[in-house]
């Protein structure tokens, strides 16, 4: 009985500590990791977001960009920093939710290495076509891919991205048959359907926005249950009635495994704080984002559905990495 007494004292002991630490935090400058070269969006999130928790903590917040094997480098330097909530990683979909249905090794797990802090925000996915082709509504589009098997061709911006999963449930639920033709990034791809090389593709909507008011493209569809703001006469996938339809480029906030609870919680409240300044809500929109927040428990549970809808999809469709 003396020992049970003696290890629950020791726990509330330990316990009590926790708080306290938390309290102390931060008292040096903090790191936040992008697994991405400078310039993109991921890096203008991380660096939106990385300056106004700054001014709340009262200490530096320094970006650092390890960029390689598309996004996977700098993961693994996330789970391999600290716990000690001065090093922080920016989360994205392709290395902490698709990689490990692609790559028969992982250099980190993607579930067991890390705590999940906040979801920062979302891009809108669209659907869009080149001037020449014939279609004016999606109906009509999949009308012309049915009628022409096999002959349309879709650019895929990336391997393995959310918006070449998204056009493979496209091809997938609505049983069409077209082909996905990769490139090596969206600009390229975007290219390919602004000169008539390829009919069809799935990209961001703040990429595919622009054009498509220069009449350059036309776009048919965004992506999910709503329209977005950049282009409101667009309508979406689910008001179209193909509600299976959804995806989106992400990203979110995640520390090492073993950080203090109590850091974690401090580290969210700050980033929710962050994340409701009207200020940076402009700035994420200026880069073509929505905020898009909620609870530790809301993000973990948002990463488990993304797991759980594209390694079934990425198996069945057998998508093989570049």
């Amino acid at each position: 009985m003396k020992r049970r007494h003696l290890f629950a004292a020791a726990l509330m002991a330990a316990s009590s500590l926790l708080p306290a630490f938390g309290q102390d935090y931060p008292n040096k400058p903090l790191k936040l990791l992008v697994p991405f070269p400078p310039g993109a969006g991921t890096d203008a999130t991380a660096r939106i977001v990385g300056q106004k928790l700054s001014e709340q903590l009262g200490q530096p917040v320094v970006v650092e960009n390890i960029s390689g094997a598309n996004g996977l480098i700098g993961t693994r330097a996330m789970a391999r920093a600290a716990p000690d909530g001065y090093t922080l990683g920016i989360a994205a979909p392709g290395p902490i939710a698709i990689a490990q249905f692609l790559f028969p090794t992982m250099p980190y797990d993607p579930e067991a290495d890390f705590t999940p802090v906040i979801k920062i925000n979302e891009a809108r996915i669209g659907l869009a076509v080149g001037p020449a082709v014939p279609a004016r509504t999606v109906d009509e589009l999949i009308a012309l891919i049915r009628k022409n098997a096999g002959q349309i061709n879709a650019a895929n911006p990336t391997v393995g991205s959310v918006m070449h999963l998204v056009a493979e449930t496209f091809k997938d639920q609505g049983k069409l048959d077209f082909k996905l033709i990769p490139y090596k990034g969206g600009a390229q791809a975007t290219n390919e359907v602004l000169g008539g090389q390829v009919e069809m593709i799935f990209n961001g909507v703040s990429t595919l926005a622009s054009f498509a008011k220069a009449g350059r493209l036309r776009m048919l569809m965004v992506v999910g249950d709503t329209r977005s703001a950049l282009v409101p006469d667009v309508p979406s996938s689910r008001e179209l009635g193909l509600g299976y339809l959804s995806g989106a480029q992400w990203h979110g906030i995640v520390v090492p495994k073993a950080t203090p609870p109590a850091i974690v919680a401090r580290l969210h409240a700050e980033l929710a704080k962050v994340l409701a300044n009207p200020e940076v809500k402009e700035k994420l929109a200026g880069i073509g984002t929505e905020v898009s927040t909620g609870s530790q428990e809301d993000f973990a549970r948002f990463l488990q559905s993304e797991r759980n809808r594209w390694g079934p999809l990425i198996k069945k469709a057998n998508i093989q990495p570049d």
